[in-house]
């Protein structure tokens, strides 16, 4: 705007110096246009707002969601062109939409050009689809704007951040190649744990003692003698995960996405598992979500939020800032309690992991081992029940499954 104003006073000038009276009033005709274009120029942005609006903010894998962009400009101002440019995650589909290259690795740019009458609003609908694990930010955004002759240009960055969480794969167990009644099978404890009576298993011979509230009179009356009703375990023995993120025993290794993302799958479908009996579980990892560099540390539990906060930890959960699962294994195990059941999942098995594993066997503690990758060709683990999920092949069949 400089170079007009500078050619504005020029013009002015030659007009007194030539006495010209239609040379000054063009100047002062192209003086009030270029005070109206500079007055455009100030408030082209103010009043105006840039939304986001999901349908819902947390997704499971494959799911879709609504995505509206909501465009105001609330000024009795009209704006000839308003150019909005919004950063989106690179790795969810997004139509249909106009999307351009970022400079920042892993972004697109959502780009939307349109012009707004005064108090218009203006609202574009998209659809996402959640194809990819994560905690996916959206924004900032920037907005673009100036005068209706295009003598200068106003910008805008908008820092309003939306979050849009999507869950990992959840898969039936049976699609991992494990049995969906009782996958770990019956751990025999130290000592007897508290019996449910709404989990009968069978009935015995009756002994002097035995209640007589517990008189199984069916059995009694099939085997003419008299029967007493057998029970389970508490039904709420608790289930400890423990995830392990790395895929490398050396960090400069980096890791491997693929085997990463079937152990987190493995995770969240034995979480959703436990959950559906009715037992308490937690989770651990060796890891760290974002955004705060939180440890994931979710004792057993079995309030009603506890699988939602399993399944945040999940797609929070990154790859980098990690440490060994022996670590984290030996100091949460000791503090967990007893009667619980702890189950590592894992695509690597070093020689500490399985010191570990024997330790806390020592200590009388009903673990289970679940392999991928080539985790699954180590020897076994005396006292450890172990399953196998497979490698690539594996990992791939399952993905197509979930996406048929």
């Amino acid at each position: 705007m400089n170079r007009w104003m500078w050619g504005l006073v020029g013009l002015a000038l030659l007009s007194v110096l030539l006495r010209s009276a239609p040379l000054f009033l063009l100047t002062l005709f192209l003086a009030l246009i270029a005070g109206a274009a500079l007055l455009w120029l100030r408030l082209c942005l103010v009043g105006v707002s840039y939304r986001r609006q999901f349908e819902r903010t947390r997704l499971f894998h494959g799911d879709e969601v609504a995505l509206d962009i909501e465009i105001v400009n609330a000024k009795p101002l009209p704006l000839a062109w308003l150019h909005a440019e919004d950063e989106l995650p690179k790795a969810l589909h997004i139509e249909p939409a106009r999307l351009s290259h970022s400079h920042r690795p892993g972004r697109q740019r959502l780009v939307n050009l349109i012009s707004l009458r005064w108090y218009e609003r203006v609202t574009r609908h998209y659809r996402v689809c959640a194809v990819q694990r994560g905690a996916w930010a959206f924004g900032p955004a920037r907005l673009l704007s100036g005068d209706m002759f295009g003598f200068d240009v106003r910008e805008e960055t908008l820092e309003a951040v939306d979050t849009l969480l999507v869950y990992p794969r959840i898969v039936p167990l049976t699609a991992l190649g494990l049995p969906s009644d009782r996958p770990f099978g019956e751990f025999r404890a130290m000592r007897q744990l508290a019996e449910d009576p709404l989990r009968l298993n069978g009935a015995r011979d009756y002994v002097s003692g035995d209640s007589m509230r517990h008189v199984h009179w069916k059995a009694t009356a099939r085997r003419n003698a008299l029967q007493t009703k057998t029970f389970d375990a508490s039904a709420n023995r608790p289930l400890a995960l423990f995830l392990n993120i790395n895929t490398h025993e050396h960090a400069w290794e980096g890791y491997d996405p693929d085997l990463q993302e079937y152990a987190i799958t493995a995770t969240a479908s034995l979480a959703r598992w436990a959950w559906d009996q009715g037992q308490a579980v937690g989770l651990f990892a060796n890891a760290v979500t974002q955004p705060g560099a939180r440890i994931v540390r979710i004792r057993p539990a079995g309030h009603r939020n506890q699988l939602a906060l399993i399944f945040e930890a999940l797609a929070r959960v990154i790859p980098f800032g990690r440490w060994p699962l022996e670590e984290t294994l030996r100091y949460e195990g000791l503090h967990l309690p007893y009667g619980t059941t702890i189950v590592v999942v894992t695509a690597l098995l070093t020689e500490p992991l399985r010191r570990t594993l024997l330790y806390l066997h020592d200590r009388s503690f009903a673990l289970a081992l679940v392999t991928l990758g080539p985790a699954g060709e180590t020897p076994p683990i005396p006292g450890v029940r172990r399953y196998h999920l497979g490698g690539y092949a594996a990992w791939e069949k399952l993905t197509n499954i979930t996406l048929a």
